[in-house]
């Protein structure tokens, strides 16, 4: 091990140069692996044999049923030993205890809930914490926050603009305190409630319902493809168009429809794709793979330097296997050291990692043997993989040709050529990927939406109140803060609904406003006019309406509206402009705004410029004032539709700083590499700049075998570069264009990094006196 270390140190730069890109690539591997198996942990801490129960219409799967289905699957079918429905995910509440109004994610759900999951009660009986209608179980949190202990159980909680509260008449008792639900839970709560506290404002006995979860236990031997048949014939109208299924609770959380229709509702809100995993892992693998051809490149190319030593050690009686084994001992050596050092970068990056991907990962807390093993056969294969292949080359040398005679460059080989030309390939579509990331953010942070978001506070009239009444208040309290310029009262139905014009039926989003809407979010109107402040049964449509249905003069034209809000026709009187009231990542869909008396609860508040502190101040008083037992929450309406794409902006950053660390790993490599081609060819500089070679014509010469791999390299990349990404941006219904102005300006990036690189040893070689070039040998 005496020449290992002597070999290593004497050559500090290139060993520098590999731990370095060792380092970063083993780090970035940790990262990936730690993010993956955060992703797998997920509900894992639950009974073995707990599944949810999934519903088919029509080929589109949702994690949701109604109140009927579990009661009756647990009735019939003798292999589920449990049964729990839980609503919620998405619901929120204003609640108060102690004097304090918090607003609170709430679940419905039955009794058996602590019997079917494992979230450990820390007060209360499991078999009876929800058996009254008005019982409540806090989390931990919670009722610290309430009453600064735990010991809570018999406190009352009120909920006055809650609709089931106020048939019940009496404030909800804490009957339990559980512990918070782990960070690896799909199920998230602050508060549980009884179903039957639910049932006293919304009970539904319809099979076609799909709006909660049905969580059951099987028995250990029970065959789910069994179960699932039986369920189809409980189903009462046995029709091929429905059926039910079963999703083990570990794989709710990367299940592949995880995202589909009422997966909230079922309880779940934390819910991801197995296709981050990949990609964070498939980023690592690539920065290490490029630090890896580093490592290969720099062996095989300082080889020349150590072929007289091979040939040495042969002739006095060492073996092949003997130097095989030296050269791996001095890449496990350098692996070794990189590793330790990429440990040391996980612990420290690992805080912004989290911040980046939402994660609450601790190094300390993820390390198990298995991880320890994986870390280890990562290390063992890192070692084989940049130590074999150069030991091998080296334990090939000839002794008679090696003492007598002057090898080849092993730097200009093939497989040196071709390991440059797949580490700039890959850098060069991580290029190409940022540049369309950040062209296709800016286009949307960018983009006219039709309508001005800036300066507009977006607040809710929280719970079940007369809103009329309380509209009233907040516009005539708002009348009176100097720095409000104007509000407006509605609110938005998710999805949907049929309109009716002249018995044809279209689709439309349905929006109920006021006559301020327009004026507040300053969207033209195209043709007619406004709202009534007095007079209702009249709407405003959009561009898109009119095509879908076919309207050419539509002022006048009577439309009926969904029934869920009223039953009176309505007349067309203007028409605005298609604005974006969702994500670029849809289309404009048809659009009916008109006023209504009971629905709404949304506040558009636009305050006068530089005055937002004000206008918040103001706002939050008067909130305050009508509304005291309600939680102030608020969302400026700019930042509200950045949070739409915060998922495309994390990825963003994520693809910056793989690009960063791609870029850096590569130009380290050609630095080496340029390192070692320019002392090899000393003389050869020398004897052209006696001749008359400028620095600049010897510069170009010793860059140019460099700058066509790079060239190789982005022909190859591009066409990758250009499915990937426009396969991204097929998500958007409104995006960039792919241009070869993009492509051009990656690979000119890539070129100016790589000429940077190589250029500094070069230019180093050419400003050397040619005397002692040609003394050196």
């Amino acid at each position: 091990m005496h020449i290992t270390f002597r070999h290593l140190w004497n050559n500090k730069l290139y060993s520098a140069i590999n731990i370095t890109g060792l380092a970063i690539g083993i780090s970035c591997v940790i990262l990936a692996v730690l993010y993956w198996q955060d992703e797998r942990s997920y509900d894992t801490f639950h009974p073995p044999h707990l599944y949810r129960v999934t519903t088919t219409v029509k080929g589109e799967t949702s994690g949701g049923t109604g109140q009927v289905q579990g009661p009756a699957f647990k009735e019939s079918i003798p292999e589920i030993t449990r049964s729990t429905r839980v609503m919620g995910g998405e619901i929120y509440g204003d609640v108060v205890g102690n004097d304090k109004a918090l607003r609170l994610q709430f679940l419905f759900v039955d009794n058996s809930f602590f019997k079917t999951f494992s979230f450990p009660l820390l007060r209360g009986n499991a078999e009876t914490v929800l058996k009254d209608i008005g019982s409540a179980v806090i989390t931990e949190s919670t009722a610290l926050r309430y009453f600064n202990s735990t010991d809570v159980v018999g406190k009352l909680l009120h909920m006055d603009a809650d609709p089931s509260a106020k048939r019940l008449g009496r404030p909800m008792m804490i009957t339990g305190v559980v512990k918070d639900p782990p960070k690896n839970s799909s199920i998230r709560f602050d508060a549980l409630f009884p179903i039957s506290f639910l049932q006293l404002s919304f009970e539904d006995n319809s099979w076609e319902s799909f709006y909660l979860g049905t969580y059951v236990t099987l028995q250990k031997d029970a065959d789910p493809a069994a179960v699932m048949r039986k369920f189809d014939r409980i189903h009462p109208a046995k029709t091929a168009a429905v059926h039910y299924g079963l999703q083990r609770m570990t794989d709710i959380h990367l299940a592949p429809y995880g995202h589909h229709i009422n997966n909230e509702e079922s309880g779940v809100t934390d819910v991801s794709s197995p296709v981050y995993s990949y990609m964070f892992m498939g980023i690592a693998c690539f920065i290490l793979l490029m630090a890896g051809i580093n490592f290969i490149n720099i062996s095989l190319a300082n080889s020349l330097k150590r072929a007289k030593e091979v040939g040495v050690r042969k002739i006095i009686g060492g073996n092949r296997l003997q130097i095989i084994r030296q050269f791996l001992g001095e890449s496990a050596v350098l692996c070794l050291l990189a590793f330790l050092i990429a440990i040391l970068i996980t612990y420290g990056v690992l805080p912004v990692f989290n911040q980046l991907t939402g994660k609450y990962i601790r190094l300390q807390d993820s390390l198990h043997p298995m991880l320890i093993l994986s870390f280890a056969g990562i290390l063992s294969a890192i070692i084989l993989l940049t130590g074999l292949y150069p030991a091998r080359i080296l334990s090939n040398f000839k002794p008679t040709a090696v003492l007598y005679n002057s090898p080849k460059l092993s730097g200009r080989n093939l497989l040196g050529r071709s390991l440059v030309v797949v580490q700039f390939s890959l850098a060069v579509f991580l290029l190409i990927a940022t540049l369309v990331y950040y062209s296709q953010m800016d286009f949307i942070r960018t983009k006219n939406l039709g309508y001005n978001p800036m300066q507009v506070i977006r607040t809710n009239i929280s719970g079940d109140r007369d809103l009329t009444q309380v509209t009233d208040q907040f516009r005539r309290e708002l009348s009176r803060v100097p720095s409000v310029e104007s509000v407006s009262f509605g609110g938005e139905r998710g999805g949907t609904a049929d309109v009716i014009l002249n018995g044809k039926t279209i689709p439309a989003v349905h929006s109920i406003i006021d006559e301020n809407f327009l004026a507040t979010l300053e969207i033209p109107l195209k043709t007619g006019h406004n709202l009534s402040s007095e007079k209702t049964g009249t709407a405003i449509v959009n561009e898109a309406f009119l095509k879908a249905a076919g309207l050419a003069d539509p002022i006048g034209v009577q439309i009926k509206t969904d029934p869920y809000f009223d039953t009176i026709p309505k007349t067309i009187v203007g028409v605005v402009k298609d604005f974006h009231y969702g994500s670029l990542r849809e289309s404009i869909q048809p659009l009916v705004m008109f006023k209504s008396n009971w629905y709404g609860g949304s506040i558009w508040l636009k305050f006068k410029k530089e005055e937002h502190a004000a206008a918040l101040s103001g706002l939050q008083e008067v909130y305050a004032k009508i509304l005291p037992q309600a939680s102030f929450q608020y969302d400026f309406l700019h930042e509200r539709n950045a949070k739409e794409y915060l998922q495309e902006a994390q990825w963003q950053q994520v693809i910056r700083i793989a690009t960063f660390l791609s870029v850096f790993i590569c130009s380290l490599g050609l630095f080496g590499l340029a390192h070692l081609s320019t002392r090899q060819r000393f003389k050869e500089i020398g004897v052209r700049k006696v001749l008359g070679a400028s620095v600049q014509q010897i510069v170009a010469l010793l860059a140019a075998d460099f700058l066509k791999l790079v060239l190789i390299a982005f022909v190859i990349a591009c066409p990758f570069a250009w499915i990937v990404m426009n396969n991204w941006l097929e998500d958007f219904a409104y995006r960039i264009h792919l241009g070869a102005g993009t492509f051009a300006l990656a690979g000119g990036i890539a070129i100016v990094i790589a000429f940077a690189a190589v250029s500094i040893q070069s230019i180093a070689a050419a400003m050397t006196n040619p005397v002692r070039s040609l003394r050196s040998e």
